[in-house]
C-alpha cells in the first residue's frame, strides 16, 4: 500500500542507498498490469513468457538491476497477490537458468526483503522469506537479508518501533555498498 508501513520502510532504505550514490527506481506492482502465470508451458522451450503485459518491461529491470529490494506486507501468512503473480511469472526465468542452462541477468547482484505483518505469530514471515529467497535465486540475485517487523497493523504502527527507520536506512546503505 502506498504510504503504508512497508512503503515507509522502503523509503528509508532508498534514502540510505541514495546516500551511498545508488540510482534507484521505485516500482509499485499495483500500478502495473501483471497477469498471473497460467502454466501454459510455452516458456519451457524458449525461456520466454508469451503473455503480453507489463511484465515484459519488468523482466528487463529485474535482470539488469544491481540491487533489488522487495518490500511487502504479509497477508494471511504470505505474500500479497500482486507480488506473488510477479514472482510466478518469473517461471520463464527459472526455465532459462535451470532448464536451458542460460545465465540471464548481470552477475554479482544482491537482494533484500522488507516486510511487516499484523500478528505476532512465530512463523509469520517463514513462507514469505522462503518464496523471496527462491525468487532471488531464480533471477540470479544473492539474498543478503531482511528487515521483518511483526505486530505492525496500522500505517502509523511502524513509527512506534524504536529502531525501524534507522534499521531500514542502514540496510539501504549496506546493500548499496555490498
Amino acid at each position: 500500500m502506498k504510504g503504508g508501513s512497508t512503503d515507509t520502510l522502503l523509503d528509508q532504505a532508498i534514502r540510505g542507498a541514495g546516500k551511498k550514490g545508488a540510482s534507484v527506481e521505485k516500482i509499485y506492482l499495483c500500478d502495473l498490469k501483471i497477469n498471473p502465470c497460467s502454466s501454459c508451458g510455452d516458456c519451457d522451450e524458449t525461456g520466454a513468457c508469451p503473455v503480453d503485459d507489463d511484465m515484459k518491461g519488468l523482466y528487463k529491470k529485474l535482470l539488469n538491476s544491481d540491487v533489488i529490494i522487495l518490500a511487502s506486507p504479509i497477508y494471511f501468512m504470505g505474500l500479497p497477490a500482486q507480488l506473488k503473480s510477479m514472482i510466478d511469472r518469473c517461471q520463464s526465468l527459472w526455465v532459462e537458468r535451470f532448464k536451458l542452462k542460460r545465465k540471464p541477468g548481470k552477475g554479482n547482484r544482491r537482494g533484500f526483503f522488507i516486510s511487516v505483518g499484523g500478528t505476532a505469530h512465530p512463523q509469520l514471515f517463514d513462507g514469505a522469506v522462503a518464496t523471496v529467497k527462491s525468487f532471488f535465486k531464480t533471477i540470479g540475485v544473492k539474498y543478503t537479508g531482511a528487515l521483518l517487523f511483526s505486530k505492525i497493523d496500522k500505517k502509523e504502527d511502524i513509527m512506534a518501533h524504536p529502531a525501524a527507520m534507522k534499521d531500514a536506512f542502514e540496510a539501504g546503505e549496506k546493500i548499496a555498498n555490498y
